[in-house]
């Protein structure tokens, strides 16, 4: 079974290179951070000239479209139910989720400032009353056995650095009967040792997982049944020609974030992380039930 632990990088050192460069995915990658989705793998306008606020407002709204597709994933309503949201980043995910369905939802960053983007970002949205958000590790949540009806974790389980350790977590803190939606990257085909450091050090990451069905096989290893595994890697396309069109567009922005050296060095990355994603990288989205219910 797969569990790439090569090059880790522990919770503590994920969650402090969010805390200096979260700012910058922010800035470029859409309020969610997450890859959108469109039908087919096509924008509805392609020809049309966006600017980069444009894009970076479609960017998000495809996001969106995404979150919606696994909140109906998770089959999950009602006040009296808690789902767990790990890696939760700055919470657009999460606060989406509470507000279509009234669960008590409970999101989880390596983060110390994602962890207060998300709470000021709930307290916005009216629901700090219904989310909770705390800073931990994945692969040791601080939660009793048992705790939540369903979790779900979005593009997050590409930074851990045991994922079946991670997953193990899942279960544990699942009650039975319980739903996982993971959503993730893998490699398609296969990156070099060149191409492995860049993703690296672009997104604090070990090597991405070999397979579509990667995830899958360390889900049922963690004691999962796996219910379904879908390949989306046609429907995101679009995501890394609105963030070239974003990064290009802000790049000022950038700089001031920065620093003018780090953001000159970023011109040269960026567009080969991009290249990457768009020719080698795939998309898979499993969903797994805990027995026993």
């Amino acid at each position: 079974m797969e569990n790439p632990v090569e090059q880790e990088l522990s919770a503590t050192e994920v969650g402090a290179w969010y805390d200096r460069f979260g700012d910058l995915y922010s800035l470029t990658m859409g309020d969610s951070m997450h890859l959108g989705m469109w039908d087919g793998g096509v924008r509805p306008d392609p020809g049309r000239a966006l600017s980069s606020d444009e894009a970076w407002q479609e960017l998000t709204q495809a996001q969106d479209r995404w979150t919606d597709e696994l909140i109906s994933e998770l089959a999950l309503v009602g006040e009296g139910r808690r789902v767990l949201d790990i890696g939760c980043g700055t919470g657009r995910p999460t606060v989406r989720l509470a507000r279509t369905t009234g669960v008590q939802a409970t999101g989880i960053t390596a983060s110390r400032t994602q962890t207060a983007q998300a709470a000021e970002r709930a307290a916005r949205a009216g629901l700090a009353d219904h989310i909770d958000f705390t800073t931990g590790d994945a692969m040791h949540l601080p939660f009793p056995d048992a705790s939540f009806d369903g979790a779900w974790a979005i593009e997050s389980f590409a930074h851990f650095a045991d994922r079946l350790l991670a997953l193990r977590e899942a279960w544990r803190v699942l009650r039975p009967g319980g739903r996982l939606v993971l959503a993730d990257c893998y490699e398609a085909s296969s990156f070099t040792d060149e191409e492995v450091r860049l993703f690296r050090t672009g997104f604090a990451l070990p090597r991405l997982a070999l397979s579509p069905g990667a995830y899958a096989d360390l889900a049922r290893e963690a004691g999962f049944t796996v219910d379904r595994v879908r390949d989306k890697t046609g429907e995101f396309g679009p995501t890394y020609d609105l963030i070239s069109l974003v990064y290009a567009g802000r790049r000022p922005r950038i700089a001031d974030l920065l620093g003018p050296e780090a953001a000159s060095q970023l011109d040269l990355a960026y567009p080969l992380v991009l290249e990457l994603c768009r020719t080698k990288m795939g998309y898979t989205a499993v969903t797994a039930t805990k027995p026993g219910f």
